[in-house]
């Protein structure tokens, strides 16, 4: 039997898998969007966020709170704890090295459907353009099993931000200083649409997860790496 021939009987159990992948994949998105929303309500509501905020900050206002004493140290430690607590699990929850394969295998096929559009090739085309929703579907599953585990802690994340909204409007000293102003108010000056709290949160918390990700990244490949290597040598000796 034919490579070709091969092919043409597992088609349909192929198109079968691709359907029910993409039936998880939408699935999937519903979900993650139906949380998306919710966030949004409970960011943008003032009664909802406010409540969430007044019941969280019985528990938080007197550990990282500091019962107001110290806010902008309070916002900078809130966004470590969202950049550790977002970046620590989306790493041990991803696989590199399939990730690593994926692009590999997408760089190559980006370089041979250049080539193919260069010269025409119709029936290449249509080959590659298969290839391309499989290897799609294969990436999309990647991050959907990257993603599950991070929607708990989503709604995490979404009370820590309503508590620390309800926190900066109750510092009862908001007028704080920044390099290019010293009179800011912290509870009401907006950089365009958005507070200067919130901005400075979201860049602590990517600039930390970050580098959580990276010192996480050298420890654990180092380990992997040197564990490799020993199992290398003890094959090399029996």
């Amino acid at each position: 039997m034919t490579e070709q021939q091969k092919t043409t009987m597992n088609r349909p159990a192929l198109e079968k898998n691709q359907q029910a992948a993409m039936g998880k994949m939408m699935r999937f998105q519903m979900i993650y969007m139906m949380i998306s929303i919710l966030m949004l309500i409970v960011i943008f509501n003032g009664t909802i966020r406010n409540d969430i905020g007044l019941g969280m900050g019985y528990i938080l206002l007197p550990i990282v709170g500091f019962n107001y004493s110290f806010p902008i140290f309070t916002i900078i430690l809130v966004a470590i704890i969202i950049g550790l607590i977002t970046s620590i699990p989306r790493y041990f929850f991803t696989d590199w090295i399939q990730m690593g394969r994926i692009q590999n295998r997408m760089r190559a096929f980006n370089k041979v459907y250049s080539e193919a559009m260069r010269s025409q090739q119709r029936d290449k085309l249509q080959k590659l353009q298969k290839m391309r929703m499989e290897m799609s579907i294969e990436q999309s599953q990647l991050s959907m099993n990257q993603m599950k585990p991070l929607m708990v802690l989503t709604i995490f994340t979404l009370l820590l931000f309503a508590w620390i909204y309800y926190f900066v409007t109750r510092v009862p000293y908001q007028i704080i200083a920044f390099p290019w102003n010293f009179n800011v108010n912290i509870a009401t000056a907006h950089l365009w649409t958005f507070p200067y709290w919130f901005i400075a949160d979201i860049l602590a918390t990517s600039a930390f997860g970050y580098l959580a990700t990276s010192i996480i990244k050298i420890f654990d490949f180092s380990h992997k790496l040197k564990k490799a290597e020993q199992s290398g040598s003890n094959e090399i000796d029996h």
